[in-house]
């Protein structure tokens, strides 16, 4: 992959059928690739990689989901679950003229891509998979499933029953940057190291401010959501990501995912947590450069 200068990016808001808007970012010209984030998570981890892809001839879009970063807040968060997103994606492909695309989704954006891929098959032109599970991304917390799941029931009747509690509990971290990402490293939650260090406050602001209904929402959906029957049956290029030591999705989880589906190729990240992308980026974009030129857009290399 031949990087040039990234084009300028442009952003704006797409408004959904009940009226809710969704905030985008769109850079470069090209195939597309779309980002989906992770449960809570804005942007973050995604705004690397596609910039460098956009200076490598490609479109990229990332984009924020109800209740996160620059989006509205859901409308009925009771409602709120996969298909709603997976609704919103396809709401943002045709506001912006994007007929069909690679999906990359980090975490919970793993699932909404296989949902996607349920709903509008037509429009995927591959999936990338990353540091995300297939079926109930709650059990597979540090590979606890007779634990986990118990963990997150109190936490999000905890949350319900303490609202105004919960809420400043949430933002204590966002008041003490330092002290938080010391805590993540020393937690091996990201890699000692290899994470850098610009994120952490930006990350902690954006939960600060996110409402715990719609992360406990939105945890609940990818808890009950199972594309176990998907898999085999999917016809588009496939790259799984993971990271030896992610604790939210282990690289067994990977393998199983990547055994299920046809075709389907592993990169597993050295020493990768569940922000491998961007801890090693390098990596990443030399591997996904190859998936792309070779599986999903070949075309474009022969031109």
């Amino acid at each position: 992959m031949q990087e040039r200068a990234s084009p300028s990016s442009r952003e704006g808001y797409v408004t959904a059928s009940d009226g809710t808007r969704l905030w985008y970012r769109s850079r470069g010209e090209g195939p597309a690739l779309i980002f989906q984030n992770g449960v809570g998570v804005t942007t973050t981890f995604w705004e690397g990689m596609a910039e460098r892809f956009a200076g490598a001839g490609f479109r990229t879009l990332v984009w924020d989901y109800r209740g996160h970063g620059r989006s509205d807040d859901p409308r009925d968060v009771d409602s709120l679950d996969l298909s709603t997103v997976a609704d919103d994606l396809r709401v943002l492909m045709d506001a912006l003229g994007i007929d069909r695309a690679c999906l990359l989704g980090h975490s919970m954006g793993a699932q909404v891509g296989w949902e996607f891929y349920r709903l509008h098959p037509e429009r995927v032109a591959g999936l990338v998979p990353t540091l995300g599970t297939y079926r109930d991304a709650v059990s597979t917390f540090c590979d606890l499933p007779w634990l986990a799941p118990r963990v997150f029931a109190v936490a999000r009747f905890l949350a319900a029953s303490f609202p105004v509690l919960a809420r400043r509990l949430a933002a204590v971290p966002s008041m003490h940057p330092r002290l938080a990402e010391r805590l993540i490293r020393r937690l091996a939650i990201v890699h000692p190291t290899l994470s850098p260090t610009d994120w952490v406050p930006s990350y902690l602001e954006h939960v600060a401010r996110l409402d715990l209904r719609v992360f406990f929402a939105l945890a609940r959906a990818i808890q009950e959501h199972d594309a176990t029957e998907l898999l085999p049956g999917i016809e588009v290029p496939v790259l799984v990501v993971a990271g030896e030591r992610d604790f939210f999705c282990p690289p067994r989880v990977a393998r199983e995912m990547a055994e299920r589906i046809p075709g389907a190729e592993l990169l597993l990240i050295p020493e990768g947590s569940h922000a491998a992308m961007i801890e090693q980026p390098d990596l990443i974009a030399l591997r996904l450069a190859t998936f792309l030129e070779e599986r999903v857009y070949p075309r474009r290399r022969a031109g």
